[in-house]
């Protein structure tokens, strides 16, 4: 089959609406098992229910997911059968048992299938470092709107409801319609669903002027705009994370062993997060001590850190996911005794949990690694 068809179905990937919107979990699925593959964790297309599939669906999930969605795994590696291109391999023994299934648990997929497989034209397409992000950007169009998702992502790192309008009408109508009178382009930003087409195109709004002008007299809004969709699309596509684990393996300098560790390290598992947990022992900030819940970030971004920094634990913070992203995004810092600093862009921080009273437990091997965070990446 031809790129063109597993695009299209993985478009269709029909995911639950029954609540009114569409439900993130065959979304997450299979982000997870495209990263194990990169990862190398699956191999000869063998998808098997493990916690290492479970722990990296739980990562997507928790960035995907909306009001009362449940965790729940077994859900689409089940029913992700009826796509056409997802397989489960049931042995003899247990086939009958297999077809009286009525629901999926978490138990019966572990004791009833060996493993998952796909198509092997897929899994050969999604093993390319060129078509894989291709195929990426094809499964989230099973979510929301671009333009609900990019909403909803906004307001979880803290933006107010007036500075959200601001930036849908900037880039659904403003920026599109200087872009169309200029004969560049002639469609909303907001349904633009692949980072690198954003980036080929939002590239020339800085030749326009128009967009300069206006982009000047509104004190940036329409560049930040512009900025913060950049942003979303990243996230949504981990763009930067596939550019990243492509140098590490094209790297010849770096022994292949070594390779793996950094791939894991980069997508947030591994050595680097096992010593994050045993070292924060929970988030960092809250002492929440649910794992499936924390992220392992570095301090000193990934693409600023040399090999040896990338793997040092002490250049890791284990956070939930709200703090993370405002960390990440440089929303907030922490001084050197390890007091929260909170920029004053973040807008609605208590919204998100954050409060001006949090602090970490700092070891003095944090210092330098917060103090570049606070120097190069803390909006001022």
């Amino acid at each position: 089959m031809t790129l063109a068809f597993y695009y299209d179905k993985l478009q269709s990937l029909r995911p639950d609406k029954s609540s009114g919107r569409a439900k993130p979990h065959k979304v997450c699925m299979m982000f997870a098992v495209m990263d194990l593959i990169e990862q190398g964790h699956v191999y000869n297309n063998r998808i098997y229910y493990d916690d290492t599939l479970k722990k990296r669906f739980s990562w997507h999930f928790m960035r995907l997911k909306q009001g009362n969605d449940v965790e729940s795994p077994f859900l689409p590696f089940f029913h992700l059968k009826s796509s056409g291109f997802w397989h489960l391999h049931v042995s003899t023994e247990y086939r009958a048992a297999f077809d009286s299934i009525k629901s999926a648990t978490d138990t019966n997929m572990r004791q009833l299938v060996n493993y998952a497989y796909l198509d092997d034209g897929l899994y050969d397409y999604l093993k390319n470092p060129s078509t894989a992000p291709i195929l990426r950007n094809a499964i989230t169009a099973n979510l929301d709107s671009l333009e609900d998702q990019f909403g909803r992502w906004a307001k979880s790192i803290g933006k107010s409801d007036k500075t959200i309008k601001n930036y849908v009408g900037a880039l659904k109508n403003s920026i599109p319609n200087w872009l169309n009178d200029a004969g560049l382009a002639n469609q909303s930003l907001l349904s633009i669903g692949s980072y690198i087409e954003y980036e080929k195109i939002v590239s020339k709004t800085y030749e326009v002027r128009e967009f300069v002008e206006k982009d000047k007299r509104g004190n940036g809004m329409y560049s930040a705009a512009i900025r913060s969709y950049r942003s979303f699309l990243s996230d949504l596509t981990q763009a930067d994370v596939q550019q990243d684990i492509d140098e590490i393996i094209l790297n010849k300098d770096i022994p292949d062993t070594q390779k793996a560790v950094m791939v894991n390290t980069r997508v947030g598992q591994g050595r680097f997060r096992e010593d994050l947990i045993n070292h924060w022992k929970g988030c960092a900030v809250t002492k929440y001590q649910n794992y499936s819940f924390l992220i392992a970030s570095h301090i000193k971004p990934w693409s600023k850190s040399d090999n040896e920094e990338r793997l040092d634990p002490f250049n890791g913070l284990l956070l939930l996911a709200n703090i993370d992203k405002a960390f990440d995004l440089g929303f907030i810092s922490f001084d050197d005794k390890g007091g929260i600093m909170i920029s004053d862009h973040l807008e609605e921080h208590r919204t998100l949990g954050i409060h001006a009273d949090m602090n970490i437990s700092l070891a003095k091997q944090h210092q330098d690694y917060l103090a570049y965070h606070r120097e190069e990446h803390f909006k001022q």
